[in-house]
């Protein structure tokens, strides 16, 4: 039962995580390594980054740009996997209390109900970063240094345009 619980746990995870994002999440640095600014990237210029967050736009200028780091953070897939699996968890503990109730007539007494939505929600939210964590390390991160430079903005800029229309064309 247990065997059948996880892989039905297991299968739920993989429907439900995105595994394909439509904007790409950027966090913007400073030169002292403070994010300064986080969102979805729009647009580009000569001397700015347009980023979305919340439905605002914001510019963050070239001179105050360290790093750019593409994706979110790592623990952000944990949680949200985390979050997930509890409540996949806690569905399947449910349910399966329900089952050994009707279906066979077990006596099941309140403890046992208890630990049962007990185990299965903890099982769930172990799973669920569990995946979130590994579906984060496949990710690829690029970590773009600016510092301010021009020079160095105008060579690195390409690298999000590509991303840009990478995004626009799927």
């Amino acid at each position: 039962m247990k065997k059948n619980a996880f892989l039905l746990l297991l299968t739920l995870f993989f429907c439900i995580i995105p595994t394909y994002a439509k904007s790409t999440f950027v966090r913007v640095f400073d030169m002292q390594g403070h994010k300064i600014a986080k969102g979805n990237l729009v647009a580009t210029t000569d001397t700015s980054i347009l980023l979305r967050s919340n439905k605002i736009l914001h510019e963050v200028h070239l001179k105050d740009i360290g790093t750019i780091k593409t994706k979110r953070a790592i623990g952000h897939s944990m949680a949200i996997g985390a979050a997930i699996g509890s409540l996949s968890g806690l569905t399947l503990g449910i349910a399966t209390n329900n089952v050994l109730e009707d279906d066979f007539g077990f006596d099941v007494e309140e403890s046992e109900t208890g630990s049962i939505i007990a185990e299965s929600t903890l099982a769930g939210i172990a799973t669920g970063a569990a995946i979130g964590l590994i579906i984060d390390l496949v990710q690829r991160r690029k970590t773009i240094v600016i510092n301010g430079d021009v020079k160095e903005w105008q060579q690195k800029r390409t690298i999000l345009d590509l991303i840009l229309d990478d995004r626009r064309n799927k």
